[in-house]
């Protein structure tokens, strides 16, 4: 009965504003009439008629249409809505503050415009002037939400509300392609180890589809095994959420999954060194899960034994190369010849750096 109810008043209020409209373009015209034909004046009975005409026409228009309006008036506020519930609360406040604030500006703005008198050219300037500078409010207190938090905090003194903003900005996770692709990322949110929320923008899961489209099989099935992952974690992690959030300016997803990271405040989580790096440049926080499986990889010691079928020939000359069954590769000196076959070999050394580990060894005959 209230949905009911409130649908009506919201179709009266569509009407009312739609007989307004009619009556403003009424007084445009006659405005208009009255420059262009200043000694010939229109019967004022004409006048009304005329207006109450307009007027009629408005409100038929804004009722026929009044569906079509409410119904993208509920698919905004739905927009707005998952908008602001995305947002961390101090990003929130920001945004706000600098809405409010963009508002003055234009209120200050349009009292400036006063000596041009009131008219429709001076409404629609104030109008333009209310509409950009809140909305420019709005997106700078977003973007600059992080800056303009520590700056309050920093004013009111207080350090250890400091510390938690600052643990609150790392709470929220984003998910690049090849955290997804490799699928540790995904365990290790399973399993507990990674707090807060789990976030993968739409423009990653637009990148897997393209790969999951590409024509090169390899990379084919990369995309497939990524988005198969996904739709697996979507059911057992109800932390994991998306993200419609996109930068039609920028074309690199790697580039956009960082500034999502900085604006929204957050850590990324990826598998690729390079990405990394350029977060690490930007003062982002970014985890490598090969780092993590680095830490949690059985260590393995010189003049260890073991058992290694060699795959494919190394690049060196004479090079064979293995793998573990943890996936480390596995460079074996004179193991070329025995490509395809197991053999005994004997570590001799090993290299770990954030793009992955890489261990040495010889034939154990030899």
């Amino acid at each position: 009965m209230k949905s009911k109810n409130m649908e009506r008043l919201l179709r009266l209020l569509i009407v009312l504003l739609g007989i307004g409209i009619g009556i403003a373009i009424g007084f445009f015209l006659l405005q208009i009439y009255n420059m262009a034909q200043p000694n010939n004046p229109l019967n004022p009975g004409h006048v009304m008629i005329g207006q109450i005409a307009l007027a009629v026409i408005g409100g038929i228009v804004f009722l026929v249409l009044s569906t079509r309006i409410m119904s993208g008036f509920r698919s905004v506020g739905h927009r707005i809505e998952k908008a602001f519930a995305r947002m961390p609360l101090y990003q929130l406040l920001s945004s706000i503050i600098g809405l409010i604030l963009g508002l003055i500006i234009a209120a200050l703005l349009c009292q400036m415009l006063n000596f041009l008198g009131t008219g429709i050219f001076t409404a629609v300037l104030s109008a333009i002037l209310y509409l950009t500078l809140g909305v420019l409010g709005f997106n700078l207190g977003r973007r600059r939400s992080r800056e303009f938090t520590t700056m309050f905090l920093r004013f009111s003194g207080n350090r250890d509300r400091q510390k938690v903003l600052r643990h609150s900005n790392t709470t929220r996770k984003f998910l690049d392609t090849s955290a997804i692709i490799d699928g540790r990322a995904l365990e290790v949110c399973k399993a507990g180890f990674v707090e807060g929320e789990i976030v993968v923008p739409d423009f990653v899961i637009d990148e897997l589809r393209h790969l999951a489209d590409s024509s090169d099989t390899e990379t084919r099935e990369k995309g497939r095994r990524g988005l198969n992952l996904l739709q697996a974690a979507q059911a057992e992690l109800p932390r994991l959420t998306t993200d419609d959030t996109n930068y039609s300016d920028v074309t690199d997803v790697d580039v956009k999954l960082l500034r999502l990271a900085r604006e929204q405040g957050g850590t990324v989580i990826t598998g690729d060194y390079n990405l990394v790096k350029a977060a690490q440049v930007s003062s982002i926080k970014a985890m490598n899960i090969n780092d993590l499986a680095g830490a949690l990889r059985p260590a393995v010691a010189v003049g260890m034994e073991m058992s290694v079928r060699i795959t494919r020939e190394g690049k060196e000359a004479g090079q064979g190369v293995g793998y573990m069954s943890d996936g480390t590769m596995i460079v074996i000196e004179n193991g070329r010849d025995y490509v395809g076959e197991e053999k005994a070999v004997t570590v001799t050394g090993s290299l770990q750096t954030s793009a992955g580990r890489m261990v040495f060894a010889k034939l154990k005959e030899q």
